[in-house]
């Protein structure tokens, strides 16, 4: 998370990805058996939950927004963004 804060002090405060309500309607994780229900969404722009669930198969390759913006990796929920 700290890299997503230093390249927007460089870009600009919309660097990144948009965790906006228009592309929260395309993000798959509720849908996950991964989920770590907490009530977030969008986790390849918010950063990893702070529950730990077991990593069962992953949807973030099959999101909109994973597509949408070049992402690489999955297990955002869960794990260090790999942005």
């Amino acid at each position: 998370m700290e890299d997503i804060k230093s390249q927007r002090d460089i870009h600009g405060r919309y660097y990144g990805i948009c965790a906006s309500y228009h592309h929260a309607k395309g993000c798959l994780c509720v849908e996950c058996a991964s989920y770590p229900d907490d009530g977030r969404l969008m986790y390849c722009a918010k950063g990893p939950s702070e529950i730990k669930k077991e990593l069962v198969e992953c949807m973030c390759v099959q999101c909109e927004i994973h597509s949408k913006f070049k992402l690489e990796g999955q297990y955002f929920c869960q794990i260090k963004k790999q942005i």
